[in-house]
């Protein structure tokens, strides 16, 4: 990248990471006008200092989202709509789904999902427009035709049920890596935190799993890079999505519980993105890297 294309990012970063912000404020009056309950803070936090940390944090989140918007194919339409969900189910739904799980809060809502929707759609909308990535003939279709005839139909039988999946054991295996030193703060239910029992955590999981599937799979579909820049690229937005951005808002947190949780989670998201370009990524891939 010239200098040109770096100070371009250093505008278009913050004006897409805002348009989140405000976009997320507007979902929450219209969550409010649809007579959604308001959900309680967390216990120690202000609300104008959640709102101060998601500013500063949301240029990270529409970084991750360049990278991605700048992979793929299609018309302003169809990335749109790829990138504001990825934000929408990595973010704003997983977030809903943990929350519900693994803290007494109440951030688990329908006031909350109705937000981030909004927030999602809005800076989706700017980042597909500021970071088009280089003109293509092909649109979703073509992409999506292509993308299934290079394998037959006895692999791809096999490949996406184990895709849909795939989550479950990388995060059971990272999880169980960290919790000698994060699991007392579940077990005293410390700081809204709780412990589930195996037959709340594999459902969710399981739930996730798919989730994640779904939204990454367009994604990989049209993808018009590398095998190696779509690993980097899905890894750091499904670490950013998942884990990075809340965990750089949960400052009522603990410094060493938050840096263990996001090393989990840049683990689990780079080992997921690896797993999703091996099962399905086209090979070769003719196309050059940047």
């Amino acid at each position: 990248m010239n200098l040109k294309g770096i100070l371009s990012y250093l505008w278009k970063l913050p004006v897409c990471g805002l348009a989140f912000v405000a976009g997320s404020m507007l979902g929450s009056m219209v969550a409010g006008l649809i007579g959604l309950q308001t959900p309680a803070i967390p216990e120690g936090t202000e609300p104008g200092t959640l709102i101060l940390l998601q500013l500063l944090a949301s240029p990270i989140l529409a970084l991750a989202l360049s990278l991605v918007s700048r992979g793929i194919q299609g018309r302003f339409l169809t990335r749109w709509l790829i990138l504001s969900f990825l934000t929408w189910v990595a973010y704003g739904v997983n977030t809903l789904l943990e929350a519900a799980l693994f803290t007494t809060s109440g951030a688990a809502s329908l006031y909350t999902a109705v937000m981030w929707l909004f927030g999602s759609f809005t800076c989706g909308a700017l980042v597909a427009w500021l970071f088009p990535p280089k003109p293509k003939p092909e649109g979703f279709a073509a992409n999506l035709k292509a993308f299934f005839a290079h394998r037959d139909v006895r692999e791809w039988a096999w490949r996406l049920p184990v895709a849909s999946v795939a989550f479950m054991p990388i995060y059971l295996f990272f999880g169980r890596l960290v919790v000698p030193f994060t699991y007392e703060y579940y077990r005293q239910n410390l700081l809204e935190l709780t412990a589930p029992g195996w037959g709340q955590i594999l459902p969710v999981l399981f739930v996730r799993s798919v989730l994640f599937l779904v939204v990454s799979l367009p994604v990989i579909i049209t993808w018009q890079e590398s095998r190696r820049s779509l690993f980097f690229s899905l890894g750091f937005a499904m670490f950013v999505l998942v884990g990075a951005l809340g965990l750089m808002l949960a400052y009522w947190l603990p410094l060493s519980l938050r840096l263990i949780h996001g090393l989990e989670i840049l683990a689990d998201s780079l080992v997921y993105a690896w797993v999703l370009v091996v099962l399905l990524a086209k090979k070769p891939m003719a196309i050059r890297d940047r």
